[in-house]
Order: C-alpha cells, then structure tokens, then sequence
C-alpha cells in the first residue's frame, strides 16, 4: 500500500512518465491545495452544472415548441432550479472524485480530491463529501484559516486536495493495479 507521503516523493504508482508539467511546478506537485486554487475549480464546477442546467431548459423549451406548439407553459420556480441545481453538482461531483479524483475545475486547476492516504476516494465518501460540499458551500472557506488548507469536508471525511497533474487516478486503497 502506498502512502501518502510516499505517493508524494514518486515511490508510489505514480513517477514522473505519469504526467508532463513545467519544471517550476513540478514541487508543488503532492502538496495541499490553497483556497484560491480550490475556490476557482469550485467555481468552475458550478459554472458548468449552470451551463448544464440552462442546456436541459433549453432542450426542453425547443421539445414543447415542437411537440406543443401554441402552448403556453410557466417556467420553473427558482427553487425548483437550485434544487435541481444541487442534484445535478451533488451527482457530477460523486463521480468524477469515485472515478478520477478530479472534476472538470480540478483538471484546468491542476488539483486531486485524495483519502488521507494519497488513494482514489471510494463511492460512499465521494456521495458523502458532493452532498456536504453542495449543502455546505461555506466550509471551504475553512481553508483560509487551516494550517493544512483543509475544509470542513476534508476535516469531517478525511479527505485531501492535493496539487495533482499526473494522467492517471490513484488507486482505490486496498486496491491493486493490474499489471
């Protein structure tokens, strides 16, 4: 099993033919993600479940104009939105951290949602941590002030976002790569 220190300094699956970046970042690479970093994947990540969410009404307004043309339809509450808003980046976000540990801001910004042992987070902790993170927005701000750049959903699930541009996920912890 690799840990985290070890996944780190290259002695884990990970070495450097995983992934190319300038030499200047290359120590960062493994290091805990600031605020800054992680509140423009966020933003990012909720840009794109917005675009997502207008492309669904969208489909929807050209389906009625075509299947019911003269019918007038009301358009959905705001709170209907937000909450399907909340579904949408709660569902986005337990995939791509069980998946990949990135979501699509994570990849432009270059970081990895990892266990506190450097491993791909399992599907139970990344449903628990999209549904905290969508309900409790807020606790990423906990990150200013901890001496780790940990959130609140860091601190409460034991997770780690980590400076991360290798192509490949780690492994499930427990898990073994086939060879």
């Amino acid at each position: 099993m690799t840990t985290f220190s070890q996944w780190r300094h290259g002695e884990g699956s990970h070495n450097a033919a995983d992934y190319s970046i300038p030499e200047d970042a290359r120590d960062f690479q493994g290091e805990r993600a600031g605020f800054a970093t992680r509140f423009i994947a966020s933003a990012i990540d909720v840009a794109l479940v917005a675009l997502v969410m207008m492309g669904i009404w969208l489909g929807i307004e050209i389906l009625q104009l075509i299947f019911t043309p003269g019918v007038q339809v009301d358009p959905p509450r705001a709170a209907t939105l937000v909450l399907w808003g909340y579904l949408l980046a709660t569902v986005y976000w337990t995939v791509a951290w069980a998946t990949s540990g990135r979501s699509l801001g994570a990849w432009v910004m270059g970081v990895r949602v990892v266990s506190r042992k450097g491993g791909r987070l399992s599907w139970p902790v990344s449903l628990a941590r999209a549904a905290f993170s969508v309900g409790f927005p807020v606790g990423l701000f906990w990150a200013l002030i901890s001496k780790r750049n940990r959130s609140v959903q860091d601190v409460v699930l034991r997770t780690i976002v980590i400076y991360d541009w290798s192509l490949r996920a780690p492994l499930v912890i427990g898990s073994r790569r086939p060879s």
